[in-house]
C-alpha cells in the first residue's frame, strides 16, 4: 500500500474534510429535532467533526467520510424524521362559528393545544405607518393558527423585569409565512419596542388568542368602525375579507386626528383599486362634517368631521342587514353602538373590541414594575360581597391572604407576595387562567370556553371571592 495513504493530509484537506463531516452534523440535527434521543446521536456526528485533525492520513480521512456515511444513513432508517406542521392557509382557513349574540367577544377562537408559552421569534422587518405607530413583521411559527382580529401577547424585559403586553394582529391569517403586529408608541413597552428593535431582533410572543374575530360563514354585508390605532385588528380582518371572501361587501370607515395619523394609507388605497366589493371611507376629525375628495368607487373617499348617521347613510345601503365591527377609543366605541341601535341595527350585529383595560394599563404605565390603578373609563365588576371575610389560598405557593373588599384575586396574591402570570388584567387575555380548587368565585368573561369552565378554569385578574378560595397557583 503506498505510503502517500499514510501520510498528513494538507490543511487544505483537512479544512474539507471538517466541512463534509459538519454538513452531515447539520443535517443530523435538522433531521432529529423532535426525536427524544436527539442529543445522544449528535455526539458521534460531532466526533466525526473533529477526526480529520487527530487522523489526517488520507486513508483515514476516507475511511472516516465513510463510516459518517454509514452513521447517518443509520439514523435516518432508524429515527422518525419531524413532520412539518400544517399551515392554516395551505388547504383551508380556520373556521370560525358564527356568533349568535351582541357581546364584546361573539367569536370562537381556534384553540390552541394544552397551554399557551412563550416563544423567540426573528423579526423579518419594520415598517413605520405614522409618527407614532409602527408595524413589526415576525416569522410566524407552523403552529400559530389565528383568526383575523385576534392578538398576540409579547413579552420583554425591562430593567431584568418581565413585562407583558397584548398587540392586536394586523396581518391576515393568510399571510402564512409571516405575522405582523402594529403598535403606538404609548407606554413603556410599546416605547421600548419603538426604539429597540430591529430587523434580525427576537421577539417573545404567545400563540394569538381572542375571541373579536372575523364573521365567517356569512354573507351579509360587513363594516368596520375604526377609531385610531384601533383599526388594527380590522385591517386584518379587512385584508382577510377581499382575500377569502372576493363578493362579500366590505366597508371600512376609519376615524383619525389628522391626514398625518392615517395608518395603512397606501395599502387601503391599492384595496380599493383591486377589490370593487371594498370601500373605505377616511374621517379626519377636524372641522365640521364635510366631504372633502372622493365619493364613489374606485378610490378613497375623504371626510372632515366625526362618524355619524349622514355618513354611514351614503356608505351602506342596507344598514338593517348590515354587520357592524367597532374597534377604537372606549367613548368612540360607546357612540357607535348608541348611533347604530338609532338607526335600527339589531344588536346581534353590532360587535366590539372590549380591550380598553389593557389599552389604559399600557398608556398609564410609566414606571418599569410598577402597575397603575384601573381606569374609571373601563369598570370591571366588583361585588360588594366579596372580601366579607375571604381568603385565597395559593396551593402551590403553600401560602393564605385575606381578600379585601373589592379586590380580585390576581390583587390578592400580589398582595401576599405571589406574582400570578397576568398582561391584560381585563379578562380577555387568558395569561392568568388558573384552575379553581375550591371555592366559588364571581367571573364574569367570555373568553373562557365551555371546556375551560367545566376543567374548573377562572381568571384571576377579573376573579372575586365568594368565599374561602383555593387555587392552583
Amino acid at each position: 500500500m503506498s505510503p502517500e495513504l499514510f501520510a498528513a493530509a494538507s490543511s487544505s484537506t483537512l479544512a474539507v474534510a471538517s466541512t463534509l463531516h459538519a454538513t452531515l452534523l447539520v443535517l443530523r440535527q435538522q433531521r432529529s429535532v423532535q426525536s427524544l434521543s436527539a442529543s445522544t446521536v449528535l455526539l458521534p456526528s460531532l466526533a466525526f467533526t473533529g477526526s480529520p485533525w487527530l487522523l489526517a492520513a488520507p486513508i483515514w480521512l476516507a475511511g472516516g467520510f465513510l463510516v459518517h456515511l454509514a452513521w447517518f444513513v443509520a439514523c435516518e432508517k432508524l429515527l422518525p424524521a419531524p413532520v412539518a406542521a400544517k399551515r392554516p392557509g395551505a388547504a383551508a382557513r380556520p373556521a370560525v362559528a358564527s356568533p349568535a349574540a351582541a357581546a364584546p367577544a361573539p367569536q370562537a377562537a381556534p384553540a390552541a393545544a394544552g397551554p399557551p408559552s412563550f416563544q423567540p421569534v426573528p423579526v423579518l422587518a419594520v415598517f413605520e405607518e405614522t409618527e407614532d405607530i409602527k408595524t413589526f413583521r415576525m416569522l410566524r411559527p407552523d403552529d400559530f393558527d389565528f383568526a383575523a382580529g385576534q392578538f398576540l401577547t409579547v413579552r420583554v424585559q425591562v430593567d431584568g423585569k418581565p413585562l407583558v403586553r397584548c398587540y392586536s394582529l394586523s396581518s391576515s391569517p393568510e399571510a402564512t409565512g409571516y405575522m405582523e403586529i402594529s403598535v403606538k408608541r404609548q407606554g413603556v413597552v410599546s416605547g421600548m419596542l419603538h426604539s429597540t428593535v430591529r430587523p434580525g431582533s427576537t421577539m417573545t410572543v404567545k400563540r394569538p388568542n381572542g375571541k373579536f374575530t372575523y364573521p365567517e360563514g356569512d354573507d351579509r354585508p360587513i363594516v368596520f368602525l375604526a377609531g385610531g390605532v384601533g383599526i388594527t385588528p380590522l385591517m386584518s380582518m379587512f385584508r382577510h375579507a377581499v382575500a377569502s371572501q372576493p363578493t362579500r361587501p366590505v366597508t371600512l370607515i376609519f376615524s383619525a386626528k389628522t391626514d398625518k395619523h392615517i395608518t395603512f394609507r397606501h395599502e387601503l388605497d391599492h384595496i380599493v383599486q383591486r377589490h370593487p366589493q371594498a370601500k373605505v371611507a377616511i374621517v379626519t376629525s377636524g372641522g365640521p362634517f364635510a366631504l372633502v375628495t372622493g365619493g364613489s368607487q374606485p378610490g378613497i373617499a375623504h371626510f372632515s368631521g366625526r362618524i355619524n348617521a349622514d355618513l354611514i347613510g351614503k356608505l351602506v345601503p342596507d344598514i338593517a342587514s348590515t354587520i357592524f365591527m367597532t374597534c377604537g377609543p372606549g367613548p368612540m366605541m360607546e357612540g357607535m353602538k348608541e348611533l347604530l341601535a338609532s338607526l335600527g341595527v339589531p344588536k346581534d350585529q353590532i360587535r366590539y373590541e372590549a380591550f380598553e383595560a389593557a389599552i389604559a394599563t399600557s398608556k398609564e404605565e410609566t414606571v418599569p414594575g410598577v402597575r397603575p390603578a384601573r381606569k374609571a373609563a373601563a369598570p370591571l365588576p366588583m361585588p360588594a360581597a366579596a372580601g366579607n371575610g375571604a381568603q385565597l389560598t395559593l396551593q402551590q405557593s403553600g401560602i393564605t391572604v385575606a381578600v379585601g373588599g373589592g379586590q380580585s384575586l390576581l390583587e390578592a396574591a400580589e398582595a401576599g407576595g405571589v406574582e400570578l402570570p397576568s398582561s391584560c388584567r381585563a379578562g380577555v387575555c387568558l395569561t392568568c387562567r388558573t384552575r379553581l380548587l375550591q371555592g366559588e368565585v364571581d367571573c364574569d368573561s367570555d373568553s373562557l370556553d365551555a371546556d375551560d369552565r367545566a376543567a374548573g378554569y377562572i381568571l384571576p385578574c377579573i376573579a372575586y371571592a365568594k368565599g374561602h378560595c383555593v387555587l392552583d397557583a
